[in-house]
């Protein structure tokens, strides 16, 4: 079956308005009106009609090849970039820095991009095919370009003198646009049912929710959706205490949780507890909310975990508490409170809570302008559910979501992502899943690779740049994720996760298993305490675990920036009760990646794959809690790991770190910063230094990042002093480039009287091509390191 037939096929099936309602009738009948009389002397010489128009037949123009449309990334005199294929409307000057009595002028008002950083706007327009919801060289390829009508939409953004009219900066349509939504113009007559011709239009948002829509989103899933989204019977049933609300009671005196046999189909509600006093009412709004929600969508139960676990059993609640990964990933549906900050706010559009208004204008003609609101990813990220722990996982682990903001419903399941505000075909592809196509715009909440489509495994990219926030493009297939994916993911998720807030520290990993539990079908991938290791012999003859549990200890540290530097000071609070060897003995946002062009997953993966690799060398460790040390070379297996779950390294007369004066260097290597669109040719826009000054230590280019505050001289006198030792972990040759790295845990004493160490940050040095080219053992490339030997034992805590 084409894809056009599936598109075709669902949309008949999934128009969410009934065509008979009264409201319907009245939009048909809708007769022109003069509205000039209030309007502004400067909107009365708009006609947003006739420019819809053109615009539209320019940019068929364009696409049929008669008309040139320039794609080139240009730079302004101020240093920006931006593109040069815009259509300008209209410049409204400094008159939407300020409330208006013209209603159009309020309307323009309420969408502006950055409105408290400029105070010129301008109107552009735009095709929907260069908007963020796809991603354009995949959607021209594909054979729905061909069937397919582009649309246009407008946008209010900044005017700036440096840009020229038709300009617009380089990630405006990615990043700006979508925070604030884009502008449709729906005509009198104009269907409102979803059309499979059209690609792409704006849909009139009621004060209610829309779960006519949810429906259709849940058959299609439920029909096509089989193997990512079905239900998994690998769980182990939940024998004692699993509680459920029953939502078909009527009166709504009479509902209460009771007890059910495992296995019945049930909805979940993953929402923020709150701390007001209408927060800790029994039945808060939002869970009466969640109860109409599960009964509309044809679901007799409903789970919430502060009603239905019971919180006066201790040993039942740590029993659920622990099971709550099953409990998420075999919920039919989660309902996820992304609007308010407690359980008291209700969820917008359902019952009486209410919703933030949808900014629309009619014009004269009886033409319907009508804003897409926001894009809800982006309410979803500044809500205060995307700042607490535990709805991390609860997120991530289930398998379809029903997003509620304050402006309108957002859907996801693990084959699509599509909200209420926009009308268009679901774009599903023909494979058996029916996943949508890899050019439309995926969901957040990621599985366990990093990206989806056919861009989910990347193998061959260093990625060493941490985003805010990417843009990624189509699902993954299905338990399809390389290594490298699934490192990368794991490593995604964890600095995510350091990002969020728990009541209390001993919930760090509890919050975080559900995360940890997506890679255990990985035989060989073992996480201990949220540290990742390979079991397995890498590298032709090298013990994997010591390997990898060398490396990935000293890779990660803190940074809450996105910007490289050589020298990082974050102050980080402990959290004693676990390792301080692992991400998550500690509160701060964490990173994996690191100057210059290191990155964990990647690094990692390559040695797992490599055959032989010149010179790898890493340090013999014992783990243990309080018994005997157990050597980590050849003892331990994924569950004795998993069971004993060490928290103490011991390394015998280790190497360590023989000089520590950091003497500043001239900037030897330059790296390339690129710009341009997602699916855009991307250029060169000159090079990017990481640093404002680079320094190396014994002859070698050093990075330090640190878990407390410290200054950089601090650092070199306390390593004089020996209040810090920095120990070799692990060295080898990079696998993608002729330079080596050394990397060190940068210790201080925990406990005077014994040696007792607590990791506080990492060193990593980078050992020349030319000093590689004097080595043929790892002796000799060990000597090329500036490390000596102390005697006796550290024990890390």
């Amino acid at each position: 079956m084409s894809s056009s037939l599936v598109r075709a096929q669902l949309s008949r099936n999934s128009s969410p308005d009934s065509p008979d309602t009264e409201e319907r009738q009245h939009r048909k009948k809708r007769q022109k009106t003069s509205v000039l009389s209030h309007l502004c002397a400067h909107c009365q010489q708009l006609d947003l009609d006739s420019t819809f128009e053109k615009a539209s037949k320019f940019y068929q123009k364009v696409r049929d090849g008669s008309v040139a449309c320039p794609n080139d990334l240009c730079e302004a005199s101020d240093g920006r970039h931006f593109y040069n294929d815009a259509i300008p409307v209209h410049h409204f000057q400094d008159r939407l820095s300020r409330p208006s009595n013209c209603p159009l002028c309020d309307f323009f008002r309420s969408l502006r991009v950055q409105p408290d950083a400029h105070v010129q706007h301008k109107l552009l327009a735009f095709r929907s095919s260069e908007s963020w919801m796809f991603r354009h060289d995949m959607l021209t390829d594909s054979q729905t370009w061909n069937e397919i009508k582009d649309t246009v939409f407008m946008a209010v953004v900044p005017d700036d003198e440096v840009i020229p009219p038709w300009g617009h900066e380089v990630d405006w349509l990615e990043k700006e646009i979508p925070s604030v939504g884009a502008i449709y113009r729906l005509e009198a007559n104009e269907s409102r049912d979803t059309d499979c011709n059209i690609l792409l239009r704006a849909r009139e948002v009621s004060e209610q929710a829309n779960l006519d829509l949810v429906r259709t989103f849940l058959e299609i899933c439920r029909e096509h959706h089989h193997e990512t989204c079905g239900r998994l019977i690998s769980h182990e049933p939940i024998q004692q205490g699993f509680r459920v609300i029953d939502c078909t009671v009527d009166d709504p005196t009479l509902i209460r949780a009771e007890e059910q046999p495992w296995g019945i189909k049930y909805a979940a509600l993953s929402y923020v507890w709150g701390t007001s006093s209408a927060d800790g009412e029994p039945w808060p709004k939002t869970v009466l909310d969640a109860v109409a929600v599960t009964k509309e969508l044809g679901l007799q139960y409903l789970w919430v975990d502060r009603l239905c676990i019971n919180q006066s059993d201790d040993v039942e609640k740590a029993a659920l508490i622990s099971r709550m990964t099953t409990i998420y990933q075999e919920a039919d549906i989660t309902i996820v409170a992304a609007a308010g900050s407690g359980a008291s706010y209700g969820l917008p559009g359902i019952r009486s809570t209410p919703r933030k208004p949808q900014p629309k204008y009619y014009l004269d003609s009886g033409s319907l302008l009508l804003s897409t609101l926001p894009d809800p990813r982006c309410d979803i990220f500044e809500s205060c559910h995307w700042t607490r722990g535990w709805t991390y996982q609860e997120g991530i682990l289930s398998r379809r979501r029903i997003v509620f903001t304050d402006h309108q419903i957002y859907w996801e399941c693990q084959g699509m992502a599509t909200h209420e505000s926009i009308n268009m075909p679901l774009f599903l592809d023909d494979g058996d899943e029916h996943h949508m196509a890899d050019f439309m715009l995926t969901g957040i909440f990621k599985g366990d690779a990093h990206s989806g489509g056919s861009q989910s495994n990347q193998d061959n990219l260093v990625i060493v740049k941490d985003e805010a926030y990417r843009l990624d493009y189509g699902f993954p297939i299905y338990r399809k994720a390389t290594t490298r994916a699934q490192l990368r993911g794991l490593n995604e998720h964890i600095r995510a996760f350091s990002k969020r807030e728990v009541t209390y520290d001993t919930d760090t990993l509890p919050a975080f298993q559900g995360i940890l539990g997506m890679y255990e079908e990985n035989k060989s991938l073992c996480l201990l305490h949220g540290i990742p290791l390979w079991m397995g012999i890498i590298c032709g003859d090298h013990n994997g675990a010591q390997v990898t549990f060398a490396l990935s200890v000293t890779s990660w540290y803190h940074r809450a920036g996105q910007n490289h530097q050589l020298f990082v000071s974050n102050e980080s609070q402990r959290r004693s009760h676990l390792p301080s060897w692992t991400w998550a003995g500690w509160k701060g946002i964490v990173t994996w990646r690191a100057p210059p062009e290191y990155e964990h997953g990647a690094f990692m993966s390559d040695l797992i794959a490599l055959e032989k690799l010149r010179f790898l060398w890493a340090v013999d460790m014992y783990l243990f809690n309080q018994d005997q040390p157990r050597r980590l070379l050849s003892s331990y297996s994924t569950d004795l790991l998993k069971s004993e779950a060490p928290t103490l390294i011991e390394i015998r007369d280790p190497l360590v770190l023989k000089y520590s004066v950091r003497k500043e260097t001239k900037k030897e290597w330059t790296w390339l910063q690129r710009a341009g669109r997602v699916g855009r040719k991307k250029y060169n826009i000159g090079s990017h230094d990481w640093d404002e000054k680079w320094y190396r230590i014994a002859g070698r280019l050093c990075f330090i990042g640190l878990t407390v505050r410290m200054t950089e001289q601090e650092w070199t006198d306390k390593h004089a002093s020996k209040e810090l030792i920095s120990v070799l972990m692990f060295a080898s040759k990079d696998p993608s480039s002729e330079h080596g790295r050394a990397r060190f845990l940068t210790l201080r004493k925990a406990m005077p009287a014994a040696e007792r160490w607590e990791r506080i940050g990492v060193l990593s040095l980078i050992i020349p091509e030319v000093s590689l080219a004097k080595c043929s053992t790892n002796e000799d490339f060990l000597k090329q390191i500036p490390v000596h030997r102390r005697e006796g034992v550290i024990i890390i805590q």
